[in-house]
């Protein structure tokens, strides 16, 4: 387990980059999410050459240019109460005594979205740094899967011992016609369950005290404690 961790680290460590590439090309027009992940890689990557010369010295202003192409584009709330499993599900919520309770815990779920959120954006901010040249493809989505509305688009990144690796975004499109981050696969390592594991880890441990999850949770770990 520990070397599918370390595996799943290093994976995650080379893939930042793409996972945060994914820009939307126009606010009025539905990009087709392939077109847009090669389309912003390009331009994430030239953030990532300036942040070198300035990083040590101001990580914050990184951490916030990152943020701010990201957070348009994963969808946090989704993510995260996929993370939170059944303590994120509709049923927990309905389980709730009375209003107050769920007034509580609808607190409590914004409080970790938001934890989730800058979790990820340091993480994988630090992450993206590591990026040193690999060449990238992306496979063209099928017309089906744009109809679908649901989509999975495929990555491969080969660096210099020629062994690819496999990224898989699972993206959905909105009302708005925007396609958004759900989860991602490291070649078979689904991120999602990694951090869904990692929750209910804490959760056992802290006999379901939400607030104790959320008070003590941190993305950098995720997997660690498996």
């Amino acid at each position: 387990m520990n070397a599918l961790i370390n595996y799943a680290r290093r994976l995650v460590a080379i893939a930042a980059p793409l996972l945060f590439g994914l820009q939307v090309l126009s606010a009025h027009a539905a990009t087709a999410p392939d077109v847009a992940i090669r389309t912003a890689t390009d331009n994430l990557l030239g953030i990532i050459e300036q942040a070198r010369g300035y990083y040590d010295a101001d990580p914050e202003r990184y951490y916030k240019q990152v943020d701010s192409v990201i957070g348009p584009l994963v969808d946090f709330n989704s993510f995260s109460r996929g993370v939170m499993g059944r303590w994120g599900s509709r049923a927990y919520y309905e389980s709730l005594a009375d209003d107050a309770a769920k007034a509580a815990y609808r607190e409590q779920v914004k409080r970790f979205s938001d934890s989730f959120r800058e979790g990820l954006v340091r993480t994988y901010s630090k992450g993206l740094l590591a990026f040193s040249g690999e060449t990238i493809e992306v496979a063209p989505i099928a017309e089906a899967e744009l109809d679908s509305g649901q989509a999975t688009v495929e990555q491969r990144i080969v660096g210099e011992d020629n062994d690819p690796l496999v990224i898989r975004y699972n993206m959905k499109r909105g009302k708005d016609g925007e396609w958004k981050v759900r989860n991602v696969m490291l070649d078979s390592l689904n991120l999602g369950k990694v951090y869904r594991n990692q929750f209910a880890d804490a959760a056992g441990k802290y006999n379901g005290d939400l607030d104790q999850v959320i008070n003590n949770w941190s993305v950098s770990s995720a997997g660690t404690s498996e």
